[in-house]
């Protein structure tokens, strides 16, 4: 994947938060039925699903800071 930017990243943040998405437990048990939802009613891209698997690995990695200041 190429390199995504911070406007992407925060863009996708919106649209989790207004799907009620707001922690990092959140985005970790996120299911494909959220996924759905959020596509539903919030427009969600597949670089937008490929950007929630990324901020996964983050999370686990205990890089998630890392992930949102690199860009």
């Amino acid at each position: 994947m190429s390199n995504i930017t911070a406007i992407q990243k925060n863009k996708l943040l919106r649209k989790l938060k207004n799907a009620n998405i707001v922690n990092e437990k959140d985005i970790l048990n996120m299911k494909v039925s959220d996924l759905k939802k959020i596509k539903e009613t919030n427009n969600l891209t597949m670089v937008d699903i490929e950007i929630i698997w990324l901020i996964q690995e983050a999370i686990d990695k205990k890089n998630l800071l890392d992930f949102f200041t690199e860009s």
